[in-house]
């Protein structure tokens, strides 16, 4: 499972990013730090949740095209996430 690529929908800035990717099945789901961004502790979302409150409340930045991401790769592309989020804030 790891070999395979997730669509990174949208993702929260900051220290601790949370992930939302929609996996090869269809299906959008949560991916967070505290679970290294394992995707068989990551919670199912659905389309109005990631646009009405994801993004519309909680300032989610969303990705259109969304990025392409190996399984595998998860966590480092949240740790780049992250370190351009310690930039801006400089």
């Amino acid at each position: 499972m790891s070999s395979e690529s997730v669509e990174i929908m949208a993702y929260s800035p900051g220290r601790f990013p949370i992930l939302v990717a929609r996996f090869p099945s269809g299906e959008l789901r949560t991916l967070y730090f505290e679970t290294g961004y394992d995707p068989g502790l990551s919670k199912r979302v659905s389309e109005e949740w990631l646009i009405e409150n994801a993004i519309g409340r909680h300032s989610f930045v969303g990705l259109n095209p969304p990025d392409e991401v190996s399984i595998s790769g998860l966590g480092g592309y949240a740790e780049r996430l992250r370190a351009s989020s310690e930039d801006t804030e400089r």
